[in-house]
Parts: structure tokens; sequence; C-alpha cells
């Protein structure tokens, strides 16, 4: 759940580009700087999208029955290895009980960035994000245990076997005492045995990564153009905690560099417009403080050791007509892709490596529609006291392949002087 929880980050804000217009091209004046605030709101994150693209909602029922338990440690087999031997029904039926674990979580995300028109053709920018997010999670019991129906069939066993050794004897008097694991059991497991505070609400708030990015305009014409960029994000964000299972890190903890092209144009009539980009990001690998998860079915850990992890690469693609109703007025419908190629993890722990990359690869389709007003036109020609840009945008994810499931609205201020 908390690999799921880990790419909630995905709705982090990239000023792609920071144009006076809607074209993708076009870059900032030299000399003329540009001030932009960008509001970022999720809804509530509580579904992901699977390795087989269906939907998945984070939760999962912890029914506390006998493999489970021998996964999560080894210190019971003294009575389970026994009871799986003499008496297979009671061993299958063994559960202390039965819990409903559900998470959701919510981020908002404001941005500062500051963009300066070097040259008429290129154009640099840093954006500064900021993080607020919270995440619950809750545990419900769903099922009692069924001690009773364990030591029965204990029972029924051991009176028919032909000779009753020291060992069915141990057997039956340790089903007679077995214990009810209550949510505070739990927790105390949690907490005293494994080493991670307890479950619930996380609240937190930080710094994420910085961008600084450059943008080069490539060709002169008026009504189409291309435009190159190259960026390095900061590992300047908050990272996870491998003691909390429900944080959530606002920056993955490694340098990034990414390069962009793309292009667009204009139709003669001016109304419509289309622009298209596309970004390969590379991850540089980075050595991390990591849990061992026990297996692939048992992913909380105990121990904790240094790892050597190489995040996925990725690649983005946008591509979307803009409708230019007025001067002032825009209307942009836009289709984004994303994949992640797989993360790599290196230690001296082989099993724990490869459950650590499992389904680290990602693919999401994800629609956009934004409204824009700008008074740069009513600027220029002396009717307006300021030129400004205020958009509004909503997208939302509607497939993928391990990732969440989420919707975020964005709201954003441009002011150029």
């Amino acid at each position: 759940m908390k690999k799921g929880l880990y790419l909630i980050i995905g709705i982090a804000l990239t000023l792609v580009n920071l144009p006076v217009e809607a074209n993708y091209y076009t870059t900032l004046p030299a000399g003329v700087r540009a001030l932009v605030l960008r509001q970022v709101e999720t809804t509530q994150i509580n579904s992901s999208f699977t390795g087989n693209q269906s939907k998945k909602d984070y939760s999962f029922n912890l029914n506390i029955d006998a493999p489970s338990i021998q996964a999560a440690t080894k210190l019971v087999d003294v009575y389970l290895e026994p009871l799986k031997q003499m008496s297979p029904e009671a061993y299958n039926a063994f559960s202390l009980g039965e819990y409903k674990i559900d998470a959701n979580a919510q981020v908002s995300v404001q941005a500062l960035a500051l963009a300066y028109g070097i040259t008429n053709r290129l154009t640099s920018y840093i954006s500064v994000p900021y993080y607020r997010a919270k995440v619950s999670m809750n545990m419900v019991r769903t099922k009692n245990n069924n001690n009773s129906e364990v030591k029965k069939l204990v029972n029924q066993t051991v009176s028919g076997a032909s000779n009753q050794d020291l060992a069915s004897s141990f057997l039956q008097g340790a089903t007679s005492a077995l214990p009810d694991i209550s949510g505070e059991n739990i927790q105390s497991i949690i907490v005293n045995y494994l080493g991670y505070q307890p479950l619930g609400t996380w609240e937190g708030q930080g710094l994420g990564d910085i961008d600084w990015v450059f943008i080069y305009r490539l060709t002169d014409a008026a009504e189409w153009g291309m435009a190159a960029t190259a960026g390095v994000t900061l590992p300047t964000g908050r990272t996870d905690d491998p003691d909390i299972l429900q944080d959530i890190p606002f920056g993955d903890g490694q340098t990034d560099v990414f390069f962009e092209f793309g292009g667009g144009a204009t139709h003669s009539s001016k109304f419509i417009s289309g622009d298209a980009f596309m970004r390969y990001t590379h991850q540089f690998a980075k050595e991390k403080t990591l849990r061992i998860p026990e297996s692939e079915d048992y992913a909380l850990g105990t121990y904790k050791a240094n790892f050597k992890e190489k995040l996925g690469d990725k690649i983005d693609l946008s591509i979307g007509p803009t409708m230019h109703f007025t001067s002032w007025m825009h209307l942009n419908l836009g289709y984004l892709y994303n994949y992640t190629f797989e993360s790599r993890y290196e230690s001296p722990y082989s099993d724990a490596n490869s459950v650590l990359q499992k389904d680290t690869n990602q693919e999401s389709h994800t629609l956009r529609a934004e409204i824009g007003f700008s008074t740069v036109d009513s600027y220029t020609k002396g009717n307006f006291v300021a030129p400004i840009m205020i958009k509004l945008s909503g997208q939302k994810v509607m497939a993928g392949k391990n990732i969440p499931d989420v919707s975020r609205a964005d709201l954003e201020f441009r002011l150029f002087f």
C-alpha cells in the first residue's frame, strides 16, 4: 500500500513552459520577467490503477491466520508447525481475527516561479513548490477469532489418535490458551516489534523539489514554431521516512535532469492553434536507507539497510488544441501521457531488491481542460494597467498502470513586468 501512496507525489506541479501567449514555443522578450503563482488541489486519493490497469482501493484485509503470522515472525513456529502436521484442518481454520485497513490522502501544493527573458529566444525560470499533505490510515475489525473452532478440531484429532504424547498435550494446552488479537495488539506489534510509528493520521508540509529550467526558441516564424527545453530538478523536498507507514515524500531524494522538444502552429484565422511536446527525464541513482521487506506478500520489514536506488527514467508526451475566442480568453484541451521505467535496487539482499522494484514501472493517460484570461494584448495597446494572465484548469487520470487514481485542479496567476 505504501508504494502506491508514494506515487501521489506524481501530482506535483511542473511548470512545463512559461510563454507570454498560449503557444508552446513562445519565450519571454529579452529583459522581461514573469512572476507565477500556482495552487494545486487534489481530490481525495483512495484508489489506484494496478499493474493490469484495473482500479483498486487503497485498502487491504489483514487476516491474522497461520500463514500470515509465519510470514511475519518465526517465533510462533513452535506452535504452528506442529499444528499443521498434526491437524491440517485446524491449521487452515486458524485465525485470530481479520481487520480492514483503509487509506486515503489529499495533497495541496503552492508554487512560486520566477522567469526571465535572457534574450528574445532564451528564457529561464526557477519553480519552488510547497506541499501540504494529509494521509489517514484507519483499521476496523471485520471478523472475530475462531479459537473455539480450532480447539474443537485439535481435540478431535488428539482424541482420535492411537496414542497421546507430550507434543499432543502441549498442542491442546496451547490451543486452549490462544489469545484474542485486538487493534491495540496490532498497533503494539507494529510499534514495539517492527519498529514503525503507530498507524493513524499523518500530516506534513514542506518544500518540494526545485526545478531550474531553460527554454530556447528555435524558429522565428510568427504562426508556427519549435522550442527546446533543458532543466534540472534538485532534491530539496522531504524524502520518505522508512519508520512511518503512511507518510508521503515531497521529493524523491536525488537529482533529475530532463530534456524536452516541442512545437506548435496557429491557423491563419487566429482562432485555433495546436501544440505538442515530448520530455525525457533521467533520474540519477542515490543511496537510501530502506526497510528490508520480508517477502513479496509481506512487505513490512523489521530491519533497515542501505540500498542503491535508481528510479526509472520517465517519458512525458502532451498534445492538444487551443481555441482563442478573443484576444483575452482561450480554452485549451490536452491529452497527457507518461511512462516511467522500472526502478532498480542494489544491495546484498537480492530478494529484497526484487520485492522493492516490483510494480515500479508506471503508465498514465490523462485528460486536461484549461480556460485562461489574459490582459497582455490589452496592456500592449495601452488599454489595461498591467499584463497579467489567469488560468483555471482541471485534469483527470483516465487509465494507467501502478499509479494513483487522482483528479486535480490548478489555479495559476502570472504577472509580467
